[in-house]
Protein backbone atom coordinates (compact mmCIF):
# COMPACT_ATOMS: atom_id res chain seq x y z
CA UNK A 1 0.00 0.00 0.00
CA UNK A 2 1.81 2.95 -1.23
CA UNK A 3 -0.09 6.04 -1.44
CA UNK A 4 -1.36 7.57 1.17
CA UNK A 5 -4.97 8.08 -0.08
CA UNK A 6 -5.12 4.39 -0.36
CA UNK A 7 -3.58 4.09 3.55
CA UNK A 8 -6.51 6.66 4.82
CA UNK A 9 -9.63 4.86 3.09
CA UNK A 10 -8.53 1.48 4.63
CA UNK A 11 -8.23 2.64 7.57
CA UNK A 12 -11.24 1.57 10.31
CA UNK A 13 -12.00 1.75 13.78
CA UNK A 14 -11.27 -2.26 15.33
CA UNK A 15 -12.88 -3.34 18.45
CA UNK A 16 -11.79 -7.12 17.54
CA UNK A 17 -8.12 -8.06 18.38
CA UNK A 18 -6.23 -11.13 18.15
CA UNK A 19 -4.83 -12.36 21.24
CA UNK A 20 -1.12 -11.30 19.47
CA UNK A 21 1.56 -9.20 21.21
CA UNK A 22 2.38 -6.27 19.39
CA UNK A 23 5.84 -6.45 18.70
CA UNK A 24 8.48 -3.42 20.24
CA UNK A 25 9.76 -1.95 17.10
CA UNK A 26 6.63 -1.73 15.49
CA UNK A 27 5.26 0.45 18.81
CA UNK A 28 8.10 2.62 18.99
CA UNK A 29 7.73 3.15 14.91
CA UNK A 30 4.30 4.10 15.69
CA UNK A 31 5.31 6.16 18.48
CA UNK A 32 8.19 7.73 16.18
CA UNK A 33 5.04 8.56 14.07
CA UNK A 34 4.17 10.69 16.93
CA UNK A 35 6.50 12.38 17.76
CA UNK A 36 7.18 14.07 14.24
CA UNK A 37 3.69 15.57 14.32
CA UNK A 38 3.63 19.36 13.84
CA UNK A 39 2.49 21.46 17.18
CA UNK A 40 1.84 24.89 17.50
CA UNK A 41 5.26 26.57 18.20
CA UNK A 42 6.66 23.61 17.26
CA UNK A 43 5.68 23.00 22.00
CA UNK A 44 5.84 19.22 20.79
CA UNK A 45 3.12 19.35 23.80
CA UNK A 46 2.16 15.49 23.03
CA UNK A 47 2.87 13.10 26.28
CA UNK A 48 2.15 9.17 26.05
CA UNK A 49 1.66 6.40 28.28
CA UNK A 50 1.77 2.76 26.98
CA UNK A 51 -0.79 0.79 28.93
CA UNK A 52 0.02 -3.14 28.64
CA UNK A 53 -0.69 -4.42 31.95
CA UNK A 54 -4.35 -6.22 32.49
CA UNK A 55 -5.13 -4.84 35.55
CA UNK A 56 -4.60 -1.15 33.99
CA UNK A 57 -6.39 -1.70 30.88
CA UNK A 58 -9.43 -2.88 33.61
CA UNK A 59 -9.02 0.52 35.22
CA UNK A 60 -8.50 2.33 31.77
CA UNK A 61 -11.97 0.62 30.61
CA UNK A 62 -13.44 1.59 33.54
CA UNK A 63 -11.90 5.12 33.20
CA UNK A 64 -13.41 5.06 29.73
CA UNK A 65 -17.02 4.81 31.26
CA UNK A 66 -17.52 1.38 30.55
CA UNK A 67 -15.84 0.11 27.52
CA UNK A 68 -14.29 -3.06 28.58
CA UNK A 69 -13.62 -4.31 24.97
CA UNK A 70 -10.41 -2.64 25.64
CA UNK A 71 -9.28 -5.16 27.94
CA UNK A 72 -8.59 -7.59 25.18
CA UNK A 73 -6.61 -4.85 23.45
CA UNK A 74 -2.35 -5.90 23.42
CA UNK A 75 -1.80 -1.90 23.86
CA UNK A 76 -3.60 0.92 24.77
CA UNK A 77 -1.16 4.17 24.33
CA UNK A 78 -3.27 7.04 26.30
CA UNK A 79 -2.23 10.44 24.33
CA UNK A 80 -1.81 13.50 26.88
CA UNK A 81 -1.18 16.98 26.45
CA UNK A 82 1.88 18.89 28.93
CA UNK A 83 -0.69 22.28 28.28
CA UNK A 84 2.10 24.35 30.27
CA UNK A 85 4.17 26.19 27.54
CA UNK A 86 0.95 26.16 24.75
CA UNK A 87 -0.59 28.13 27.72
CA UNK A 88 2.42 30.61 27.90
CA UNK A 89 2.91 30.86 24.51
CA UNK A 90 -0.77 31.32 23.48
CA UNK A 91 -3.12 32.09 26.50
CA UNK A 92 -6.29 30.02 26.64
CA UNK A 93 -6.34 29.42 23.09
CA UNK A 94 -3.50 27.52 23.51
CA UNK A 95 -4.66 25.13 25.85
CA UNK A 96 -8.43 24.92 25.21
CA UNK A 97 -7.69 24.56 21.24
CA UNK A 98 -3.93 24.33 19.97
CA UNK A 99 -3.50 21.73 22.68
CA UNK A 100 -6.20 19.20 21.20
CA UNK A 101 -5.54 20.26 17.63
CA UNK A 102 -1.65 18.86 18.20
CA UNK A 103 -2.41 16.23 20.07
CA UNK A 104 -5.11 15.10 17.42
CA UNK A 105 -2.38 15.35 14.15
CA UNK A 106 -0.19 12.81 16.73
CA UNK A 107 -2.82 10.50 17.44
CA UNK A 108 -3.91 10.70 13.30
CA UNK A 109 0.14 10.18 12.57
CA UNK A 110 0.08 6.86 14.89
CA UNK A 111 -3.35 5.31 13.28
CA UNK A 112 -1.92 5.95 9.95
CA UNK A 113 1.85 4.41 11.08
CA UNK A 114 -0.14 1.66 12.56
CA UNK A 115 -1.94 0.82 9.07
CA UNK A 116 0.85 0.92 6.91
CA UNK A 117 3.16 -1.69 9.12
CA UNK A 118 -0.11 -3.81 9.78
CA UNK A 119 -1.63 -2.82 12.49
CA UNK A 120 -5.12 -1.45 13.61
CA UNK A 121 -6.39 1.33 16.33
CA UNK A 122 -9.12 2.52 17.41
CA UNK A 123 -9.42 5.99 18.60
CA UNK A 124 -11.08 6.56 22.05
CA UNK A 125 -12.80 9.70 23.08
CA UNK A 126 -15.03 8.81 25.59
CA UNK A 127 -13.94 8.86 28.81
CA UNK A 128 -13.61 10.45 32.80
CA UNK A 129 -10.29 12.51 32.14
CA UNK A 130 -10.02 12.36 35.92
CA UNK A 131 -10.42 8.56 36.23
CA UNK A 132 -7.58 8.24 33.57
CA UNK A 133 -5.15 10.58 35.30
CA UNK A 134 -5.51 8.35 38.38
CA UNK A 135 -4.67 5.29 36.34
CA UNK A 136 -1.80 6.79 34.77
CA UNK A 137 -0.55 8.22 38.02
CA UNK A 138 -0.30 11.68 36.71
CA UNK A 139 -1.13 14.63 39.20
CA UNK A 140 0.45 17.33 37.13
CA UNK A 141 -2.19 19.81 36.62
CA UNK A 142 -0.82 21.34 33.48
CA UNK A 143 -1.46 17.72 32.21
CA UNK A 144 -4.72 16.44 30.47
CA UNK A 145 -5.99 13.59 28.79
CA UNK A 146 -6.56 14.20 25.18
CA UNK A 147 -7.37 10.79 23.64
CA UNK A 148 -7.10 6.60 24.25
CA UNK A 149 -5.73 5.05 21.29
CA UNK A 150 -5.88 0.92 21.23
CA UNK A 151 -3.61 -0.81 19.10
CA UNK A 152 -2.86 -4.32 17.78
CA UNK A 153 -3.73 -7.28 15.14
CA UNK A 154 -7.56 -6.41 14.05
CA UNK A 155 -9.70 -10.20 14.57
CA UNK A 156 -12.10 -8.37 11.89
CA UNK A 157 -11.88 -5.67 10.00
CA UNK A 158 -15.35 -3.54 10.01
CA UNK A 159 -16.60 -1.90 6.51
CA UNK A 160 -15.86 1.00 5.13
CA UNK A 161 -18.56 3.49 6.75
CA UNK A 162 -20.26 5.53 4.40
CA UNK A 163 -18.83 9.36 3.26
CA UNK A 164 -20.33 12.43 2.54
CA UNK A 165 -20.01 13.15 -1.28
CA UNK A 166 -17.65 15.75 -1.97
CA UNK A 167 -19.81 18.28 -3.63
CA UNK A 168 -21.84 18.44 -0.17
CA UNK A 169 -18.96 19.28 1.80
CA UNK A 170 -16.50 21.52 0.09
CA UNK A 171 -16.97 25.56 -0.99
CA UNK A 172 -15.14 27.19 -2.97
CA UNK A 173 -14.73 31.30 -1.93
CA UNK A 174 -18.00 31.08 0.52
CA UNK A 175 -19.79 28.91 2.30
CA UNK A 176 -22.65 27.09 0.55
CA UNK A 177 -21.01 27.91 -2.77
CA UNK A 178 -20.76 24.25 -4.14
CA UNK A 179 -18.16 22.89 -6.02
CA UNK A 180 -19.41 22.18 -9.68
CA UNK A 181 -19.48 18.44 -10.93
Amino acid sequence: MNDALDLIMSRRSVREYKDSEVENEKLFKILEAARWSPSSGNVQNWRFVVINEPNLKMQLAEACLGQYWITTVPVIIVVLSDDSKLRTLFGERGESTYSIENCSIAVQNMMLEAKSIGLDTCWLGAFDEDKVLRVVKSEDPNVHVRGVVALGYAAQIPPPPNRIALKEIVFFNEYGNKMVK
